[in-house]
């Protein structure tokens, strides 16, 4: 049986998107597709073990509530980012060795029949920094077939320099199968690149809603709540948008990205993050995959932009589905906005996704066979 390595951002202990993508497109390529696969566990310089996560954890709460550490919410501030490892442990199997150089990982014996990049900003050097190389497979031996699924620029640009984007252009000349996840990233490969890429579904939307339900089991949300909201960089204006979404509505408000106590904040579990989206009546973000779980979930929802996360992926996402009218622009008042996006034809919906998810799966296929 062939054996498939995939690469992503599954290390992440903070982005519930980025371990949830990684392990639908697992699942898909195990369970749908028949294949072995696994998670090649590259962690960047930088990136902590579990161990030493959790002890982290334990004394930066120890500190928090002594008011010993900053009140100002970042990444840094949360102390329970074991729980993004929790879910790997269960759902994503990863190789038994770690890297973290591309030296390492060029010199590896890694006995893969393919390997698969994606999905996510996988191609996005901001994000990557100095492991760009890595993403574009550049450490692998000729004869492994090198295949991209939903690979993202992040941006309707490439942002590095020519010299840069040379070397790049060879490396991704030599994948076997190209597919990314925004129409405009189709765009970047042919007109920077020179090579031809299929636009596709990221493997959320692609593996659908069963994996999901899954995922949250029989599990129950004691303090479910009406509009679910997920940002990290909360500032007044989104504050006064969600009041004034709740107070129209008359529901009741969650913030579902974190739970505070005392000084301390703390990341829900990944299936209680999933199951407040699926038990809500409106999700506002301005995270790409919580709307392809408010999508899944066939619940309303608002996007709501952030200039650091870049428009393009949703607003090429949502045209497909004929939904960029649930992007917030700051030109509707808000209660109108609301109360029109309270009304979505999912059945319509189902239907496009449907349609895209068989071209979607049919690339896959093809590129694995």
């Amino acid at each position: 049986m062939k054996k498939i390595g995939i690469i992503n951002y599954h290390y992440s202990n903070h982005n519930y998107g980025a371990v949830l993508q990684a392990a639908a497109l697992h699942y898909y390529v195990n369970n749908e597709l028949g294949y072995k696969s696994e998670h090649i566990n590259f962690m960047p310089k930088g990136v902590k073990a579990q161990w030493h996560t959790k002890l982290k954890s334990h004394i930066k709460a120890a500190l928090m509530e002594l008011g010993l550490k900053e009140k100002k919410i970042t990444h840094n501030s949360f102390v329970n980012p074991e729980i993004f490892q929790d879910f790997r442990n269960k759902w994503l199997p990863t190789s038994a060795k770690t890297f973290h150089t591309f030296d390492e990982l060029s010199e590896a014996d890694l006995n893969y029949s393919h390997v698969i990049v994606g999905s996510d900003q996988v191609w996005r050097p901001s994000y990557s920094g100095n492991s760009s190389l890595v993403y574009f497979l550049a450490f692998l031996n000729v004869g492994v077939k090198k295949i991209s699924y939903a690979a993202s620029f992040g941006n309707d640009f490439w942002e590095l320099n020519k010299e840069d984007t040379v070397k790049i252009a060879a490396e991704i000349k030599s994948f076997g199968a190209i597919s990314v996840r925004e129409k405009s990233a189709v765009d970047i490969c042919r007109n920077t690149f020179g090579v031809n890429a299929e636009h596709v579904l990221d493997p959320t939307l692609l593996v659908g809603r069963d994996f999901f339900d899954g995922i949250i089991g029989d599990k129950s949300e004691s303090a479910a709540a009406d509009v679910v909201y997920y940002k990290l960089d909360i500032d007044s204006d989104f504050e006064e948008f969600i009041h004034t979404a709740a107070t129209t509505l008359k529901f009741t408000e969650k913030n579902i990205y974190y739970s505070s106590k005392g000084r301390s904040h703390y990341y829900r579990p990944v299936d209680s993050w999933l199951q407040n989206i699926k038990d809500s009546k409106l999700v506002i973000t301005d995270s790409f995959h919580c709307v392809c779980f408010a999508l899944l979930f066939e619940v309303p929802f608002v996007y709501y932009p952030n200039d650091n996360r870049g428009l393009t992926r949703l607003e090429s996402l949502l045209s497909l589905l004929d939904l960029t009218h649930h992007i917030y622009r700051g030109d509707v008042d808000p209660v109108e906005l609301t109360q029109e996006l309270m009304r979505i034809d999912y059945a319509l919906v189902n239907k496009k996704l449907a349609r895209l998810r068989g071209s979607s799966a049919k690339f896959l296929a093809d590129a694995l066979a």
